[in-house]
């Protein structure tokens, strides 16, 4: 097992590292085409794409991807259809809130009316690449996962470069990029689900299993998003988008780690389930710390390289962005764990247990980004952003070791 999880990692870090490379190959374009007022606009209107996703998403990805281990071929296809129905008909309740409430929510986000509306829609294109993404790495696909991702990573950097240098749109150039290549593989992977025969007829039989799962985990999401992202608004408020710029390039380079541990997850996550299901758990617990080994080396080499990675990325007026480096890696270091040991809760269907933890550590982030941020600067959100992640992590550390000794006792 530890042969083709070493195999897949390859694969999956490799896919994820050359999809990095867009934002990242982006950034010396973009800290030059763009002000430092227009980078912050960019990153406040991609973080509020964020916040919105999950109500529009529902998690029907992460429901999929258990119910993957768990139902027949002809059972998932139903599932899968259920949930894309539900997520589109999520999209337009969405779409009509944003219409309702436009203009105070444009003043309160200091986001465009028309703008606004096609952040929705943003939103939306996200959910058919999601779940298809997902099937792959549940089917342990990671070839097919690697050519549908760079494809679309390709044609988003292609895109992005021909707006932004060639045509000079600006931010809006960027956005027109991403997404409209997101459109396009929204068609193209909703062909390839028919073609892999998961979509069928509408029926509305696992509604309820869906909403049940998928809903709790709205919070979830979206409080980990707070936990991600609400830094930028605070620094908006309080600092003003300039400053914005500046901090989401330091989050940026450190994200380095993120891309690791997601590409570590991607490979693990199928192959944990699979052992989970068989009540293998004392192996389950052998890799995992493995893994909590392989983390703490990539950050320290990733810190290590910070002079290095600025140098190439980074266009020198923004190399002050450094300050916020090393606490802001720190972060993703403990999200990285967060990662490996969340994943027990997604099996066993914990989702209301991880909705309320997220709640409560997502409040307090707000709480330590409100007061940190007055005492200390733009620093007091990456100290803020460290501490949370620190926190969270042993929150469901204990989770999981009680529900390992109440679940697997006899494993």
């Amino acid at each position: 097992m530890l042969k083709l999880l070493s195999k897949n990692i390859v694969i999956y870090g490799g896919t994820n590292a050359l999809k990095s490379l867009v934002p990242l190959m982006m950034l010396p374009i973009l800290t030059t085409y763009l002000t430092l007022k227009d980078f912050g606009m960019l990153s406040l209107v991609e973080t509020t794409i964020l916040f919105m996703t999950p109500f529009i998403l529902l998690n029907i990805n992460a429901a999929i991807n258990v119910e993957y281990f768990k139902l027949k071929h002809a059972e998932l296809k139903q599932y899968i259809t259920n949930a894309l129905i539900l997520s589109f008909g999520a999209f337009l309740i969405f779409l009509s809130v944003v219409l309702l409430f436009q203009n105070s929510i444009s003043i309160l986000l200091k986001i465009d009316n028309q703008l606004l509306i096609w952040i929705a829609v943003f939103a939306m294109l996200r959910v058919v690449s999601s779940v298809l993404l997902g099937l792959y790495q549940s089917r342990q696909e990671p070839m097919k996962f690697a050519l549908f991702t760079l494809a679309q990573t390709i044609l988003d950097f292609s895109l992005s470069y021909l707006f932004v240098v060639i045509y000079k749109y600006g931010y809006i150039g960027r956005l027109e990029g991403v997404y409209g290549i997101y459109g396009l593989f929204s068609v193209v992977g909703i062909y390839l689900l028919v073609k892999m025969n998961y979509i069928g007829k509408i029926i509305f039989k696992y509604t309820k299993d869906i909403l049940n799962f998928g809903l709790p985990l709205i919070p979830h999401a979206l409080s980990g998003t707070i936990m991600a992202m609400s830094d930028r608004y605070f620094i908006s408020y309080f600092e003003g988008n300039e400053q914005v710029g500046l901090y989401t390039v330091a989050y940026q380079i450190s994200a380095l780690m993120l891309l690791v541990s997601i590409s570590v997850n991607q490979a693990w996550s199928p192959m944990l389930f699979k052992l989970l299901k068989e009540k293998k758990i004392k192996q389950a617990k052998k890799i995992t710390f493995l893994l909590f080994i392989f983390f703490t080396i990539v950050g320290m080499i990733i810190y290590l390289l910070q002079d290095v990675l600025f140098g190439i990325f980074v266009n020198e007026s923004f190399y002050v962005a450094k300050e916020y480096f090393g606490y802001l890696l720190l972060g993703f270091v403990f999200q990285s764990f967060y990662f490996l040991v969340t994943n027990i809760l997604f099996f066993e269907k914990k989702t209301k247990l991880l909705a309320s933890m997220t709640f409560i550590v997502a409040t307090i982030n707000i709480g330590l980004n409100y007061f940190f941020i007055q005492y200390f600067g733009v620093i007091g959100v990456a100290y803020s952003t460290a501490i949370t992640w620190a926190l969270f992590f042993v929150v469901v550390l204990s989770v999981d070791i009680k529900l390992i000794k109440e679940q697997y006792a006899n494993s």
